[in-house]
């Protein structure tokens, strides 16, 4: 299920193409299909557009967990890649978050091809802030 009361569209995850599957209870899934505006001078997908990808899906998760009248922004996002994607391959992000509390929490994403390989591990720090 789909959190349909954020404000999604024209936001940069949906200029990027980001297609959810599934937000709720610390979990957000998606995916987006690589185009050539994704991509840098050699071909393959920027890293970041890979990092914009989980840091989308990341806020996303740790929103559909944080406090009432809070929302939540990245403090530290850390991401370790191992395969490169191209123009017409599919991503597929899997974000978890692994622990929250009244002020912070920390999250895990995985982007995969479509064969479920490991293309990118991030871990996150969020912080539960007043929106202004």
């Amino acid at each position: 299920m789909v959190d349909k009361t954020v404000a999604w569209e024209g936001t940069f995850g949906h200029w990027l193409g980001i297609e959810y599957d599934k937000v709720e209870g610390g979990v957000a899934e998606g995916s987006v299909k690589i185009e050539p505006r994704h991509c840098n001078p050699n071909g393959v997908c920027h890293g970041g557009a890979m990092f914009a990808l989980a840091d989308d899906t990341m806020g996303a998760a740790a929103f559909s967990v944080a406090p009432q009248g809070t929302v939540p922004t990245s403090l530290q996002v850390n991401i370790h890649f191992s395969r490169s994607a191209r123009p017409g391959d599919v991503l597929l992000v899997r974000t978890r978050v692994v622990s929250s509390g009244k002020r912070t929490a920390i999250l895990e994403s995985e982007i995969l091809d479509e064969k479920k390989r490991l293309v990118a591990l991030l871990t996150a720090s969020y912080m539960f802030v007043e929106p202004r």
